[in-house]
């Protein structure tokens, strides 16, 4: 059966701008330093692909940290959910939510039980990478028709249509020198010799497993024995249940009683275009958003309108997409809505991709804060993420957005594992674990222990750039010839931040 293609395009507007402005970490006004783009519109495989190089979206704005220069670097991490381990905090606050929901106790804790998710000290939620754009695009092209130019099209690399190298449904994007999915933890590289168990031969097994089965095996013949003398056999124990750690499945199932203290409904409910759930529980979702800001952020009333929300949380650029082959939803932007009793207390803002569950933002009823939902929000993110996997084999990856080691305070993203760090100049997943020592001693540094490696997907033709000139679609090298373009480095630094990949597929506005 042909692979289905995504038959959206990607709009971008690449904003040059290089000042600082105020950092959310160490307050300082003009140490922090993004490149930005406006996204009109995108694929979910071309934000896939712009994510797995350190970009990320805040409404339709993205940007991405100049992270040598900035002053508290942000490092894009992901968390492999397949291979999830939970921590005691994170058991913690599962049983907190569990023991509210049965009998509704509520037992804030003390020392440091009382900050499970740091979310006393976690000012913005999980949230405070999001970037204000400096300035909003002047063009609208919503309603934009693109064809491929009328120019030999075989000089545009592995395509003659407008979805050059597109992100495939059942291949994974990946950075030339990034190591591939069966090397990384909980991956078996079954391709490697002298690696791994023999499959001719039975499966190890643990010395204590074989000693307990010897055991039952034997009183269990004694009993018949004694029954068949016609003596009362010995009560044969029970079949002790191994020491398994429980899954995340296993708290968030954990049955309720009868009659509970109070009811945890979840709605995953489509944003862009919004489904009639969305649409009917729209001011109840703003009403949470506005309460959060205000009481967390403290922000004043025109920062947290309905203007606000509806740019920043509501209106977004990806298309959705809805491959047969896909999650039942399909891909794009969602809200995850939690309404205890009826009542909604949470919003988390999703974006589901090719290859993972990305986290956008999270804001809740400050009254619940008892609740650690900043914790709680992202294990059910996960278990979602987990849920989405059954379906679609490769997408097994939960993005939280940036971690910032230099900010004591927003470590806790590493706290959910395995998780990895993006390098910052070479693009591969690092483990968390063997960065975190050099992040000790610097707080820009480079992950890839391989000093000869380069970022090869960095190496772009600026020719075969596709651009968007007077609503025509051409290729950057006859944009040049038309408008005498003036503005080369500007194009050049734009295609090295987003990656050839990325620069050949999607399609950048030139006015």
């Amino acid at each position: 059966m042909a692979e289905e293609k995504d038959n959206s395009y990607t709009i971008l507007e690449y904003m040059r701008d290089h000042s600082g402005y105020k950092c959310g970490y160490c307050k300082s006004k003009d140490t922090n330093f993004s490149h930005g783009m406006w996204a009109h519109q995108i694929t979910v495989g071309d934000y896939q692909d712009l994510i797995d190089r350190g970009w990320r979206r805040s409404g339709k704005y993205c940007y991405k940290p100049t992270m040598d220069k900035t002053c508290c670097p942000m490092y894009t991490i992901k968390c492999d959910a397949v291979q999830l381990k939970l921590s005691k905090t994170q058991k913690k606050v599962l049983k907190r939510m569990h023991r509210y929901l049965s009998h509704g106790e509520i037992k804030k804790g003390s020392g440091s039980e009382n900050t499970l998710d740091n979310e006393s000290s976690e000012v913005l939620g999980g949230n405070q990478e999001y970037i204000k754009p400096q300035y909003d695009t002047k063009e609208d092209l919503s309603g934009v028709s693109l064809q491929m130019p009328s120019e030999d099209t075989a000089k545009i690399p592995n395509s003659s249509t407008l979805k050059i190298n597109k992100l495939s449904a059942h291949e994974p994007a990946r950075v030339p020198g990034e190591a591939k999915s069966q090397d990384l933890p909980g991956h078996e590289n079954k391709s490697s010799k002298n690696k791994g168990m023999d499959p001719n031969k039975p499966p190890c097994r643990k010395a204590k497993d074989i000693r307990r089965e010897r055991r039952e095996a034997k009183l269990a013949k004694h009993a018949q024995e004694a029954q068949n003398r016609g003596e009362s056999p010995m009560e044969i124990p029970k079949t002790k249940v191994t020491n398994e750690a429980k899954t995340l499945e296993d708290f968030l199932n954990e049955p309720l009683p009868e009659n509970p203290a109070h009811t945890l409904e979840l709605r995953l409910v489509r944003v862009n275009p919004p489904d009639s759930a969305f649409r009917a529980s729209y001011n109840a979702s703003y009403a949470v958003f506005r309460k959060y800001q205000l009481e967390i952020h403290h922000d004043t009333e025109s920062e947290c309108n309905k203007m606000a929300f509806q740019s920043f949380l509501v209106d977004g650029p990806l298309s959705a997409w809805h491959p047969s082959n896909g999650p039942s939803q399909g891909y794009g932007s969602f809200h995850h809505q939690y309404w205890l009793d009826g009542r909604l207390i949470a919003v988390g803002v999703l974006d589901i991709l090719p290859y993972c569950l990305s986290s956008v933002y999270l804001y809740y009823d400050p009254e619940f804060s008892f609740l650690s939902l900043g914790t709680y929000a992202s294990l059910r993110e996960l278990a979602l993420t987990r849920e989405l996997q059954q379906k679609v084999p490769s997408l097994r990856w939960y993005y939280m957005g940036f971690y910032i080691h230099s900010c004591p305070k927003m470590r806790y993203k590493g706290n959910y594992s395995p998780s990895f760090l993006l390098c910052p100049e070479t693009y591969i997943w690092v483990p968390i674990e063997k960065a975190v020592p050099k992040l000790n001693i610097a707080k820009y540094c480079r992950f890839n222990e391989d000093l000869s490696a380069v970022d090869e997907n960095g190496d772009v033709d600026l020719k075969q750039i596709l651009v968007l000139h007077d609503r025509e679609l051409m290729r950057y090298s006859t944009f040049q010839l038309l408008s005498q373009d003036t503005e080369e480095e500007e194009v050049r630094e734009y295609g090295t931040l987003v990656g050839a990949k990325s620069a050949y597929s999607m399609v950048l506005y030139r006015s």
